[in-house]
C-alpha cells in the first residue's frame, strides 16, 4: 500500500517540498504539509473515517492521498503559496474555536493553556514527521547552491527516482562511441554505513574524453526510512573535483541511501549508493 509521496517544486526561484502521508488507522487523516527548507509553511489535513466501515478500502484510501498531494502540488505550480497559507491559518482557527466551544464550561485561562499547549504539541509533531517509506516521487528541480566554501545541511526531503543507465560495450574492432554527457563519479571507498563521519569526494566530467567540469553543482542526499533526511550542497574546484564532509545518522533498522546529484549548464547525473546498518 502506498503510504506517503514527497515532492519537491521549483516555483519563483524557490524549492517547495510537500509531503502527504497516512497518519495510520489509529489516527485515520491524511496529512500534507508544505515545506520550504525545513519550515512549515501549510499543512492540509483530511480524515477518512468514512473508510473505515468494516474493513479499509485501501485502494480508495491510495486514490485520496495522490489526489490531495496532486492538488497542493498543483497549487504551488500555479504561484498559489500565500493562498496555501491563508487556508491552512483559517483551518487552524476553526479547529481552535470548536475547541475552545466543547470547553465552555472551563475557565478562559484554563482553555487558553489547553489551546497553547496543543499548538506546541502539534508543532512538535510536525518537525518530528519522520520520510514516508514510498520511494518514489518527481525529479527534483535544479536548487539554489551557496558558494563554493558553503556547505548546507537541510531538512528536506523527497526521494529521486532511478535514472537509466546505458552500459557500453567496447567491441573488437570498432572504436569507441563519442557522447558530451555529464558524468559523476565516487573516487575512493565506496562502502557507507550508518553512524560514520565521512569525506567523500566526487568527479564530474563530460563526455567520452573525460573532460573534468569545474564549478558544477553538488547536491548530496542521505535518505532512510527510520531517520529524517539530511542534504549536502557542494560544488567543484577547478579540477571537477568536491569534497563533501558526510554524517551519516545511525540506524539498524529499515534502508538508506545515498544520493549524488551534479548539475552543470541545465544537464543533470546522479549515481546513489545504499547504505549499511549501523
Amino acid at each position: 500500500m502506498i503510504t506517503g509521496f514527497n515532492t519537491d517544486i521549483e516555483f519563483d526561484g524557490k524549492i517547495y517540498h510537500v509531503q502527504t502521508e497516512d497518519k495510520g488507522i489509529s489516527r485515520p487523516v491524511i496529512v500534507t504539509l508544505v515545506y520550504d527548507r525545513g519550515t512549515i509553511l501549510a499543512s492540509k489535513r483530511t480524515p477518512y473515517d468514512d473508510l473505515l466501515n468494516g474493513t479499509l478500502d485501501e485502494k480508495a484510501l491510495a486514490e485520496r492521498l495522490q489526489k490531495q498531494h496532486r492538488t497542493i502540488c498543483a497549487a504551488i505550480r500555479a504561484g498559489r503559496v500565500e493562498d496555501l497559507k491563508r487556508l491552512s491559518a483559517k483551518d487552524a482557527a476553526m479547529k481552535q474555536g470548536l475547541s475552545s466551544g466543547k470547553e465552555g464550561e472551563k475557565s478562559t485561562n484554563d482553555v487558553s493553556a489547553k489551546n497553547r499547549t496543543n499548538e506546541v504539541a502539534e508543532v512538535v509533531a510536525l518537525h518530528s514527521e519522520k520520510p514516508t517509506d514510498a520511494m518514489q516521487g518527481i525529479p527534483i528541480p535544479s536548487p539554489s547552491f551557496g558558494s563554493q566554501q558553503e556547505v548546507e545541511i537541510i531538512e528536506a526531503i523527497e526521494v529521486v527516482p532511478d535514472e537509466a543507465v546505458e552500459i557500453v560495450s567496447e567491441m573488437v574492432g570498432k572504436s569507441r562511441p563519442v557522447n558530451h554527457r555529464l558524468t559523476i563519479e565516487l573516487l575512493g571507498e565506496s562502502n557507507f554505513r550508518g553512524g560514520e563521519h565521512r569525506t567523500v569526494m566526487f568527479m564530474v566530467c563530460r563526455g567520452s574524453e573525460r573532460k573534468v567540469v569545474p564549478d558544477a553543482q553538488i547536491m548530496v542526499k542521505i535518505l532512510g526510512s527510520t531517520f529524517r533526511p539530511l542534504i549536502f550542497h557542494a560544488r567543484t574546484d577547478k579540477n571537477g573535483i568536491a569534497r563533501v564532509n558526510l554524517q551519516f545518522p545511525p540506524f539498524t533498522e529499515g534502508r538508506a541511501a545515498l544520493l549524488a546529484r551534479a548539475i552543470s549548464n541545465g544537464e543533470e547525473i546522479e549515481l546513489r549508493r545504499i547504505i549499511a546498518h549501523s
